[in-house]
């Protein structure tokens, strides 16, 4: 199964949003508050076979008088439920172009729609909605389990017992034998409590282990049946996982959560929906990047082997899972306020997005993106902006959802274009000594862009020498030999400075002047030069240690169009 579009009004905090999907795998990022997890709650409410119970807080501003509404759009379908005894006669086309019709056409693909609608009675009614046939269908519980949506929630413990609904209960046999065997289990338990000579429970934690491994949880030993015995006696769930003899619900929360979805994972039937809320909660990085990888290399398998592939979407507020799951998953969750439509934007650009994930996909998180040219600006900004807190009531931009990111040169334009189309608000910061190309220039204009740079053909190096002081130039050039080595910056220096010997160099920079015919105005464009030719500052790091430096440049030299530059982008990260 996989959604070809998602319809919501007036649930939680999303007014509408009409999504297609178009992808087996998405993954769904966007800032704090964007509705990311309230699309996989829509999804859930309206496939799963469960009973949902609504309250007030459903609503949209929890307001019952408008009905929560939610469409699902179904496709790739089994043959059971494109059969007529089945759900056949509510078929529906989905087309090539990605469009709906009630009569499907030979080229259309079979789908089918269903809608849960939930009034101010709290009662949610599931249909089958097609307009050809002039009745709804509702949908029971059983009706909807055919539809193969599971949520990988990963906290539930229930999953690591033998209890009631767990999925080791299913793994322990097939449907007609679980019950007996269960049964015979819990005699054995009462009796002597040696569960690994129980063949089913043993296969069972076998099983288990091995789904737990696929995905990345720690195993210390052997996973096997054990008995735990609570305040009400054996129960059910009293036979539980143990990893080696320590139940496996003591595991720390990262093996504990993959065991569990690992565990969930197994009962999929092929080609399920699979909704995964945060997958990275507990988990170390190369943890993340192990289970992504797994639940994409199972859709791979599926369709070289001509399996249905089915559906995984998933929320993420880490990079490392953002970079494992790939620009291609991207889906962008924005709501506009105040009316609190939502859209989930697909990059139609994406080289300028691989070029952001590759240097700095947290960007991807904020609300509002700085976009810096090179890695001399991105480090300084970084460095900067750790003095604007102060001045604006202990606020750090991050708190209120700006990023400063890597445009990578060249690529900062269309970079700052492709994020603007995505819903993001997004400026450039950069060099003055290259123009724009026309094109870029009335691109970012239409886009809204604003662009800070210093003007008069300035770089930053030639900015920050220009506006320093005799004892910051000195200190920028002892920042330089420290970072470069000495010898290396004098060197670079002198062949520049032909007037003024290593020696001389090595002096106090106040006294320069004393050796040659330059003033100090002309010393600072000539050092501006060779920092840049020489590569001096072109490094993250080294331009973030630059930070302290240009701080106080700008304070002493408010009128400098570094200090003006630099406080045109505050001015607006703040905004």
């Amino acid at each position: 199964m996989q959604i070809r579009q998602l319809k919501i009004a007036n649930f939680r905090g999303i007014a509408s949003l009409d999504w297609k999907p178009a992808h087996s795998f998405c993954c769904l990022i966007g800032p704090g508050d964007s509705g990311k997890s309230t699309v996989l709650d829509a999804v859930e409410a309206a496939l799963s076979s469960r009973w949902f119970s609504f309250s007030e807080a459903d609503f949209l501003s929890c307001d019952t008088t408008n009905s929560i509404v939610i469409e699902a759009t179904i496709g790739e379908l089994s043959k059971a439920l494109k059969s007529d005894e089945r759900l056949g006669l509510y078929i529906r086309g989905w087309t090539a172009a990605g469009e709906l019709r009630d009569e499907p056409v030979d080229n259309d693909e079979a789908v089918l729609t269903v809608r849960l609608t939930v009034d101010a009675t709290m009662e949610p009614v599931w249909e089958l909605i097609c307009d050809r046939v002039d009745d709804p269908r509702t949908l029971s519980n059983r009706d909807r389990a055919l539809l193969g949506l599971v949520r990988l929630a990963g906290e539930d413990a229930r999953h690591l017992a033998w209890g009631q609904g767990s999925v080791l209960s299913r793994l322990t046999g097939d449907t007609n034998e679980a019950a007996a065997r269960l049964a015979e289990a819990y005699r054995a338990a009462r009796a002597s409590a040696k569960l690994d000579e129980i063949e089913a429970l043993v296969n069972a934690a076998e099983l288990a282990e091995g789904f737990a491994k696929g995905l990345g949880a720690y195993v210390e030993g052997v996973y096997e049946p054990g008995l735990e015995l609570g305040r009400s006696g054996l129960s059910s769930g009293s036979i539980a996982l143990h990893d080696s003899g320590v139940p496996l619900r003591l595991a720390g929360l990262g093996t504990r959560r993959l065991a569990t979805l690992a565990i969930q994972k197994s009962a999929i039937a092929e080609g399920a929906i699979v909704l995964v809320d945060e997958i990275e909660h507990g988990l170390e990085p190369h943890r993340i990047i192990g289970a992504i990888a797994q639940l994409k290399a199972d859709q791979a398998k599926a369709e070289i082997e001509r399996k249905p592939i089915g559906q995984v979407l998933m929320t993420t507020h880490s990079d490392v899972a953002l970079g494992e799951a790939g620009g291609d998953s991207l889906r962008i969750a924005q709501t506009i306020r105040p009316g609190r439509q939502m859209t989930l934007a697909r990059p139609t650009t994406p080289d300028p997005i691989r070029a952001l994930m590759r240097f700095t996909p947290r960007a991807l998180f904020a609300r509002r993106i700085l976009v810096a040219e090179g890695n001399t600006e991105i480090g300084m900004l970084l460095g900067v902006r750790e003095n604007w807190p102060p001045l604006h009531a202990n606020k750090p931009i991050e708190q209120l959802g700006a990023a400063i990111t890597d445009g990578n040169g060249e690529q900062a334009c269309s970079m700052a274009l492709a994020l603007s189309e995505l819903g993001y608000l997004t400026a450039i910061y950069r060099d003055s000594d290259t123009n724009l190309s026309a094109a870029n220039q009335a691109a970012l204009i239409t886009a809204g862009i604003p662009i800070f740079e210093y003007g008069c053909g300035l770089n930053t190096e030639q900015a920050i020498f220009i506006a320093a002081s005799d004892n910051l130039v000195q200190e920028l050039l002892d920042y330089a030999r420290t970072e470069r080595g000495a010898d290396a910056i004098d060197n670079n220096l002198a062949i520049k400075l032909t007037d003024l010997s290593v020696e001389m160099i090595r002096d106090d920079f106040a006294h320069w002047e004393s050796f040659t015919d330059m003033d100090g105005a002309q010393l600072r464009v000539a050092i501006a030069e060779v920092a840049v030719r020489k590569k001096w500052f072109k490094d993250q790091r080294i331009g973030r240690g630059l930070a302290p430096m240009v701080w106080r440049i700008t304070i002493g030299n408010p009128a400098s169009p570094l200090r003006q530059t630099l406080s045109r982008a505050e001015a607006w990260l703040y905004a």
